[in-house]
């Protein structure tokens, strides 16, 4: 009888070390609330991430180790054993001390170890938990408001250096990544729009045929510019642009082998002075360990140019995944950013799992607000680190989106964040090409969230995040920097 006691006392002490409870705490950093930290239950999938107040919550059992983690910091493991609350103070990496960035950007080669800076650059150090900005200041840091001027950037424009992207793409894994999504940019035309004044017209529809089939169409930028694809031919194949203004249509024949082509128009509408600009974020858990650092920037952005751009408007979609407590949610253009702004303070990361998540409805949603169609200027801002599911459905989706953007004269500009790994890089060089987009990526100079990746290009200038946005609306708006 005595043993048969004895084995119901183990068991049931095993079944009260297995079961699992609400642990909760809060994670800070020189006596600071931390966010974006990382928490998992080792060698278990079940992950948290603390919030701006460095406050986090995660089921688990007593035998559990919790390991909590944030670059730049020394990870820790914690034993769970009857603690209900364990708060945890994260202590600084040695090898990770400090950063530099300079203001006027860190030019660096590829895998390159040191920076190359100007004397005249102005320095700003920082520790790893942030970049604490010493000169041009931003605002004082605040969890719940963190001050902006932190993230790092840096930007890759594949029309702009074009022979390289096409190396990249022609071949290997960029070519594979493209390819299963039905993006091949092949044999681009550079088209050049201007009044007889040599003026450049805006906003202006250009299709391009070939054999009589119209291959794509897309509207002109405030330069006058625009990219359109011939895609694989052969000698006997004829092509033909046609410029739609003012009620008219304008041809010109071109040659399969023709890179270039300026047509002069002898009238055009001129294009307003309104300038669109919508943030899609992706506000999964995964994003936890930046999206506080993002809101901070996208709010300096927002006020820098609502300062600098006198019409225009802002919107906003964020998103996580089939499943969670939403797919998306958005505010429709706004000339108050303030709205804007309002909303972005009350999302959040959470939800997701997997690592696939809902991009193509990011960008049905996105595509579909109330966009001026006479604007001179419409970007959509994509920040993600983390590819759609791939499915035949949304393969489709996804082409049907971009050609929705190409049309209507939407630059798509990528920002990808820790966390993304080669497909997202190179499906996202295909959106910012086929938009006449660029490309932007966070860096790990910042010290702040997980491991970036490295782009595959040759060199790099980083930059702080809010500062390239801004210059990027700028250059696409016409706008002289004031930088």
């Amino acid at each position: 009888m005595r043993a048969i006691i004895t084995s119901i006392l183990i068991f049931l002490s095993l079944v009260s070390y297995a079961q699992e409870v609400n642990i909760t705490g809060t994670i800070t950093a020189e006596g600071n609330p931390l966010p974006g930290a990382n928490i998992l239950v080792k060698g278990e999938d079940r992950k948290s991430v603390s919030d701006f107040d460095g406050n986090y919550e995660i089921r688990a059992a007593k035998l559990d180790t919790l390991v909590f983690s944030f670059v730049g910091f020394d990870t820790q493991e914690i034993i769970v054993g009857d603690a209900a609350l364990i708060n945890v103070a994260m202590l600084g990496s040695p090898e990770l001390e400090e950063v530099i960035v300079t203001a006027s950007g860190v030019k660096r080669e590829k895998r390159a170890v040191g920076y190359a800076t100007s004397d005249a650059s102005i320095v700003i150090r920082g520790k790893v938990s942030g970049v604490a900005v010493t000169e041009g200041s931003s605002h004082p840091s605040r969890y719940n408001d963190l001050a902006y001027g932190q993230l790092t950037a840096g930007e890759i424009n594949d029309l702009e250096k074009w022979s390289e992207y096409y190396e990249i793409f022609s071949s290997g894994e960029a070519q594979k990544v493209a390819g299963r999504w039905g993006f091949i940019h092949k044999n681009k035309i550079d088209i050049s729009l201007k009044n007889k004044d040599h003026t450049p017209v805006a906003n202006t529809m250009v299709a391009l045929y070939k054999n009589k089939k119209q291959l794509m169409k897309g509207r002109t930028d405030v330069n006058g510019s625009l990219v359109l694809y011939k895609g694989a031919h052969n000698l006997s194949d004829r092509f033909l642009l046609q410029v739609y203004s003012e009620g008219t249509v304008v041809g010109k024949s071109i040659s399969g082998g023709q890179q270039a082509v300026e047509i002069t128009l002898a009238s055009s509408i001129a294009a307003t002075n309104t300038v669109d600009v919508l943030f899609a974020v992706d506000a999964t858990g995964s994003m936890g360990d930046e999206i506080a650092y993002l809101k901070s920037e996208l709010k300096n952005i927002m006020n820098r140019i609502d300062a600098q751009i006198a019409q225009k408007r802002v919107a906003l979609t964020v998103y996580r995944d089939h499943g969670d407590s939403y797919v998306t949610r958005s505010i429709d253009f706004k000339e108050d950013v303030n709205e804007v702004k309002d909303f972005l303070s009350q999302q959040d990361a959470n939800g997701g799992g997997d690592y696939e998540e809902a991009v193509e409805e990011a960008l049905k949603v996105s595509l579909s607000q109330s966009w001026n169609v006479d604007a001179k200027a419409k970007l959509l801002f994509l920040m993600l680190d983390a590819p759609p599911h791939y499915t035949e459905q949304n393969v489709e989706l996804i082409k049907s989106q971009i050609k929705k953007a190409q049309e209507m004269g939407v630059k798509i500009i990528p920002v990808v964040a820790s966390g993304a790994n080669k497909e997202v890089e190179f499906l996202m060089r295909s959106f910012s090409v086929a938009t006449n987009g660029t490309y932007v990526f966070l860096t790990d100079d910042s010290g702040i969230g997980n491991d970036h990746m490295e782009p595959t290009t040759e060199d790099v200038k980083v930059e702080k995040l809010n500062d390239l946005i801004v210059r990027l609306i700028e250059k696409y708006a016409g706008v002289e920097s004031a930088l």
